[in-house]
């Protein structure tokens, strides 16, 4: 009997220490748990960060490339704008130079060096015949200088009219050189943006490229993390499991011994009556000390 109670005694010793080392344990889990849950979380939204922030410059490359190609496609158009400007510039300074070489011919031949000297001469005669008073002689002096002058004039209208396109072309052309430029500047001033743009889109795909790496790294360390807690919280549901069937033997061994202390004090409670009815019927005399265990008793049948 007292090798049963000390074999007893010892695998609830046994449990009871078992049970101990489990919370221990279990406690250790749930802390590494937590912590693990935490880190893991921790590089979860550093990845989404990442990601959200790799969304953002690949939307902001698409609309920079966007507005480099329609700059460049306008450079183009500038270009060809210019590029004809420059014809156009080329085709009348070579007309001009063609004018010119006329004209020089012209006025070697022509005894005339400045028609609009002479039609200035004209003009002035002609003034003066219809506002100034004169004699008859000296009118008819001027009329015949006038008629002079206007058949020299005449015969030297080749040189007004060559003169006249030289003028016109020389106008054209510093007009043509003035759009040339403009245009000119604008294609730098729009190839400078364009370049910008182009630089701006290479910085960030190279950031991107960082990013996506930052990424990959972040994303391994939460998947490494979400094993470990995933390993963790099997071990830790291991661990609840075994110190459940160890609580629900700790539990049975408590209600055994319930059993037993209930059992040996109704053992105890009918002894001691059995012992103050033998002493009620052979006329002995009852200590205070039967009083009170008679009085215990009656409280312990109550409770029972």
């Amino acid at each position: 009997m007292d090798i049963n109670n000390n074999l007893q005694k010892e695998t609830k010793k046994e449990l009871f220490a078992n049970f101990d080392k489990l919370r221990n344990e279990i406690n250790y889990l749930r802390n590494e748990l937590n912590k693990v849950n935490n880190d893991k979380e921790s590089w979860f939204s550093k990845k989404e960060g990442l990601s959200s922030n790799i969304r953002k410059k690949i939307e902001s490359i698409k609309e920079s490339r966007d507005k480099r190609n329609a700059l460049t496609k306008e450079v183009r158009g500038l270009k060809e704008k210019r590029d004809k400007l420059n014809q156009e510039i080329k085709e009348k300074i070579s007309e001009l130079i063609s004018l010119r070489n006329e004209l020089k011919n012209l006025e070697k031949k022509s005894k005339i060096k400045d028609p609009y000297k002479l039609k200035g001469e004209i003009d002035r005669i002609e003034v003066k015949l219809e506002t100034e008073p004169m004699s008859f002689e000296k009118e008819k002096e001027l009329s015949k200088k006038l008629k002079q002058f206007k058949k020299m004039l005449s015969e030297s209208s080749a040189i007004i009219n060559i003169s006249s396109k030289i003028k016109k072309l020389n106008s054209e052309v510093s007009l043509t050189r003035k759009n040339t430029d403009e245009t000119h500047n604008e294609i730098q001033k729009l190839a400078g943006e364009s370049q910008k743009l182009h630089e701006g889109i290479i910085k960030s795909s190279k950031e991107i490229d960082d990013l996506k790496s930052n990424e990959e790294e972040a994303f391994k360390n939460f998947a490494s993390l979400k094993k470990k807690f995933n390993d963790t919280n099997n071990k830790l549901k291991e661990k609840l499991s075994e110190m459940s069937a160890i609580r629900e033997k700790i539990n049975k061994f408590q209600l055994e011994e319930d059993e037993k202390r209930k059992l040996e004090d109704s053992i105890l409670i009918k002894t001691k009556e059995q012992e103050i009815e033998d002493k009620i019927k052979t006329g002995k005399k009852l200590t205070t000390e039967d009083f009170l265990a008679f009085q215990e008793i009656i409280k312990n049948k109550k409770s029972i």
